[in-house]
């Protein structure tokens, strides 16, 4: 037999003698004490293999030197991240009773952060609620695109 089996009918081994304590003595400090047996029986058999596996030979520094980042993945999670904003800024416009409006997100590039240079709101086809018809609507606009991301109030432009 391998090694590898033999090691792995030791660990079978161990887990019976265990369920078999656990079934047959009845509860108190015996079947405690026994467990306790068990259980560091257990971890001595399971690490019993690290003792034949040469540590020195092991060359760490080649493991790590083949990570890449994905530049694609990350190019999409932006782009998903920057449609959800849009999309959570246009339902809460929506809620706040201005509806159809359109929001674009313009992103600056050069960042590897996801910083928005100017959020872009289009008006041309807004629909005011009956509430919000004698409120100032861009201060409103402006308070709820900065609940959602964190900019400058000049940094919102408004298209009508």
């Amino acid at each position: 037999m391998s090694s590898i089996s033999i090691w792995i009918l030791s660990i079978i081994g161990v887990v019976m003698i265990g369920v078999l304590v656990e079934i047959i003595l009845p509860e108190g400090k015996t079947n405690t004490l026994l467990k306790s047996v068990v259980a560091v029986a257990s971890i001595f058999i399971i690490i019993s293999p690290l003792k034949n596996i040469d540590f020195k030979s092991i060359n760490f520094s080649n493991m790590f030197s083949s990570i890449e980042i994905d530049s694609s993945f990350v190019e999409d999670q932006r782009k998903n991240m920057i449609e959800t904003l849009q999309t959570q800024i246009e339902n809460d416009l929506t809620d706040s009773g201005y509806l159809n409006v359109s929001v674009q997100l313009q992103v600056d590039k050069e960042s590897e952060y996801l910083e928005f240079s100017n959020i872009f709101v289009d008006l041309r086809n807004l629909v005011l609620s009956s509430e919000n018809l004698n409120i100032n609507k861009y201060t409103n606009i402006v308070a709820i695109v900065r609940q959602v991301i964190n900019v400058d109030k000049d940094s919102v432009i408004f298209y009508e």
